[in-house]
């Protein structure tokens, strides 16, 4: 995976885990869908990581 996708999909990430968060601060409820983008999130990093170690 070449260097700007690995850097794109962490900055997705960080976004989606960051609104995930702020969501759950700012209604102070946990939603289905702040737990989908949270973990949608930890999806993206998930697989940028695999994909770096599997076409090392």
């Amino acid at each position: 995976m070449n260097k700007t996708t690995k850097i794109s999909l962490f900055i997705i990430a960080s976004l989606l885990i960051f609104n995930g968060l702020m969501n759950i601060i700012d209604d102070g409820r946990i939603l289905s869908y702040d737990i989908a983008s949270i973990l949608s999130g930890i999806g993206f990093i998930i697989l940028s990581v695999t994909k770096n170690h599997k076409s090392s």
